[in-house]
């Protein structure tokens, strides 16, 4: 597949998946109905304490620190004895959904047609958040004459959401519902949720953030057009349209009735993109041994969007929500608008040698409206070799080997993964101080440069080189597909905050090289076939190196936040030469200082039971001069096994999937587990097992006026390694001789329905936007994944 890479540019950088839709066939028309019904749950709950451990620990700690106890006898007994909020079960609830879709097809030796539609209503497990999508497709492959041929392929879809995003930030209703205190009652005698938590969180009810909107809105409509003209024998001149045009409608509404400044905010934005590919290909075979194939093709991209968004705070008339948001003391506007071209031109030549020795050879240039001058155009080349082995003479008394084919390509794509107008300065306006001191000066509307631009920014060049081969056995009943990739990319288009002093903002700069390397294995097994009963299986791995190989003149670059005391509320991310990119950057953790410890602990200002760090500069004091690469959130191994069982007329399918080798950032559990400002007081269970002389290898640092607690610790990054069955169905076909006139499949299946994982968090599959692209593997109280059962009814005729 490499040597086709080039084919694709810019938009085959990270590889290319070909989907197939379903299309037309010559017959009687067909038509088919599909229902299902879903039901969701979370997939686990957080450990967290009850209302009456929640007042003895928070009691138990205060007498350690030296202030009064925040709850009396009486109440605590109270709280062992009624108990108090759930704050997860408060959130969480049980979710139904259903789904529709209805199948037309047919067609003649002239026209096959193939029309879809699909409705599908899915609420969420969180309260208040759902997902709707309408779709509509048809494909369309006209025969003109034996010569001209047309096909089409329209889609239109539109999906609505609510509230279906989180992170630990006061609009995280995940995060909200560990933080407050099951002491505190969900609502007040009047039914409205609690103003704050005067015990634990500085968060929102979680019930208020998850009854405001947050709704997107999008229209996505894209159509592929193709007229195929068949010139003379060999020769074919394909003519490609397409389009994708999506405008989305974003909506949120904020109640906030603490403090009371509802806000809202409207913004919509649109986009379309157009391509045009022009294609001809000849073929011809001489003597059935030399075969060739010769492409040619030009390609135009267009890609457009606009965007404006207005915000208010203070509204006037709560109820009007983002309808009339002009109806606030304060409100703001902001828009934008890119625009960005490429042209290409491809050739490509294909040969074969008695269909044993293949070659491939292929050459793109693209030119990219997004850089200037001689930078716009790149080439990218790639060369594909291919020996079917199993097609030799010596190997035709080897019935064992039915496939055998060795491959090795080599290929260069491209990435412009850049603002559009990157290389352009771009420029704010703000108050300016006007004067010559602080003292005569006055704040006056002004402007100032944003983002530098950057004039000799290029293409990222990644160069790939892949040495497999196929292997087919006992007439393919065994196969495998293995594959060695060595992936360098080369001119990093990064973004570079640049310092205040220098104006601040972030410029984009080709900066440092990046490898990838490893292995892919794809294993397909016929394991028994008999008249009523088969068992197929696919087993498919890939292990993964990621290296930064240099980043230019910089000795290591910081994607997020910055080298402080630990207490920040994103993890901190690191490019370094020698590492991976999503490595994580903070404080070694050392585990608890124990009794034996003492005389060395207290030159930190610390104790026994505190938590401990490497002093990497030996000072005797832990600050951000001592942070270090901790832990990498990339998976150097993603394994997956399918297993099919067909018995008569049962179908059983298993889908298991598993990831290896890498730490997740559990964020939330973090917040939760150090008492500080998000949650003031401990609210997980492991409290309860925390260091003491008696329990001395307990990983819970003891209640301490002198332990001072860092989220961003080794502590706190866990192993995400999982083994998950992502699904299981069964499907029953009803046996054609009972209805005469259709098909009826009766079908049931369960998504996630176990996981073997030690990661402490909901789901090890989640991942939170705490900062930049490369900060992989944080978790900050994400939308969690569900457990979902599906039963279903399919009927065709």
């Amino acid at each position: 597949m490499l040597h086709q890479l080039p084919y694709y540019g810019s938009r085959g950088a990270n590889g290319v998946v070909l989907i197939t839709t379903k299309r037309g066939i010559i017959g009687k028309p067909g038509f088919s109905v599909t229902g299902r019904y879903y039901v969701s749950n979370p997939l686990k709950l957080w450990p967290l304490l009850n209302a009456g451990e929640f007042a003895q620990v928070c009691n138990e700690r205060a007498d350690v620190l030296g202030y009064a106890r925040p709850f009396t006898n009486e109440q605590v007994s109270y709280y062992i004895a009624n108990g108090g909020t759930d704050w997860q079960k408060e959130i969480f609830r049980t979710a139904g959904g259903q789904e529709l879709q209805m199948d037309y097809s047919g067609g003649s030796d002239a026209v096959t047609f193939f029309v879809s539609g699909n409705f599908l209503d899915q609420k969420g497990i969180i309260i208040n958040s759902d997902f709707k999508r309408y779709s509509l497709r048809t494909n369309l492959d006209a025969k003109i004459s034996e010569r001209l041929e047309c096909v089409l392929k329209v889609n239109f879809a539109r999906r609505e959401t609510n509230n279906t995003s989180g992170d630990y930030t006061t609009s995280g209703v995940v995060a909200g519902a560990t933080a407050w205190a099951p002491t505190t009652p969900a609502y007040d005698e009047n039914g409205i949720p609690t103003l704050a938590d005067p015990i634990s969180s500085i968060k929102i009810n979680p019930i208020e953030l998850a009854m405001n909107d947050n709704i997107n809105e999008s229209n996505t409509f894209n159509t592929i057009g193709n007229i195929i003209f068949r010139i003379m024998s060999g020769l074919t001149l394909d003519l490609g349209f397409g389009m994708n045009y999506n405008n989305t409608q974003a909506k949120t509404f904020v109640q906030s009735l603490m403090p009371k400044n509802p806000t809202a905010s409207r913004s919509s934005s649109e986009s379309i993109f157009l391509q045009n590919t022009n294609m001809l290909t000849y073929s011809k075979t001489i003597n059935n041994i030399h075969k060739f194939a010769l492409t040619a093709a030009a390609e135009f991209q267009l890609q457009r969007n606009d965007y404006y968004m207005a915000a208010a705070a203070d509204l006037l008339f709560p109820i009007l929500k983002y309808n009339n948001i002009t109806l606030a003391k304060t409100y703001s506007l902001s828009n934008d608008f890119t625009k960005s071209t490429i042209g290409s031109y491809i050739g490509r030549v294909n040969y074969s040698l008695h269909d044993r020795y293949l070659i491939t050879l292929s050459v793109r240039t693209d030119r990219s409206s997004k850089f200037r001058g001689k930078n716009q155009t790149s080439v990218f080349p790639s060369v594909g070799l291919g020996w079917r082995i199993s097609e030799e003479s010596f190997m035709q008394d080897l019935p064992l080997i039915s496939n055998l084919k060795l491959r090795a390509s080599w290929g260069q794509t491209g990435s412009q993964a850049v603002n559009v107008y990157g290389t352009v300065t771009s420029y704010n306006t703000s108050a300016i101080l006007a004067g010559t001191s602080w003292q005569n000066g006055t704040l006056t509307s002004g402007i100032n440069i944003g983002n530098p631009g950057n004039e000799n920014l290029k293409w990222e060049t990644t160069s790939q080189t892949n040495i497999g081969f196929d292997l087919g056995l006992l007439k393919d009943r065994f196969t495998l597909e293995a594959d060695y990739f060595l992936k360098n990319t080369t001119d990093l288009l990064l973004s570079e905050p640049l310092p205040g002093y220098v104006g601040g903002g972030n410029i984009y700069r080709n900066v440092g090289a990046v490898r990838n390397s490893g292995f892919e294995f794809n294993l397909n097994a016929r394991i028994m076939e008999r008249n009523n009963f088969s068992w197929n299986m696919n087993f498919n791995m890939s292990v993964l190196h990621n290296e930064v190989m240099n980043l230019g003149y910089y000795p290591y670059i910081l994607t997020s936040g910055g080298a402080g005391a630990g207490m920040l509320t994103n993890p901190e991310m690191i490019l370094k030469p020698g590492y991976c990119i999503s490595s994580y950057y903070g404080f070694k953790s050392l585990g608890i200082w124990q009794v034996a410890d003492a005389e060395l602990a207290a030159k930190y200002g610390n104790q026994p039971g505190d938590y401990r760090y490497e002093d990497v500069n030996g000072d005797y004091a832990i600050t951000g001069s001592d942070f270090q690469i901790i832990g990498s959130g990339m998976p150097k191994k993603v394994l997956g096994l399918n297993s099919t069982l067909r018995y008569k007329n049962f179908t059983l399918n298993a889908f298991f999937q598993s990831m290896l080798d890498y730490g997740k950032w559990d964020f939330a559990y973090a917040q939760i587990m150090i008492s500080a400002a998000d949650a003031r007081e401990y609210v997980h269970r492991d409290i309860l097992n925390r260091w003491s002389p008696d329990n001395p290898t307990s990983r819970v640092a003891a209640f301490s006026k002198t332990n001072v607690p860092r989220i961003q610790s080794s502590e706190y990054i866990e192993s995400g390694n999982y083994l998950r069955l992502k699904n299981l169905s069964l499907q029953y076909a009803l046996p054609r001789n009972i209805l005469k006139w259709g098909d009826l499949t009766a079908m049931v299946s369960a998504q996630n329905l176990f996981t073997i994982t030690k990661y402490k968090g909901i789901d090890p599959e989640t991942y939170s936007n705490l900062g930049s692209g490369d900060q992989r593997g944080g978790d900050g109280g994400a939308y969690p994944g569900a457990k979902t059962w599906t039963f279903g009814l399919a009927l065709s005729f």
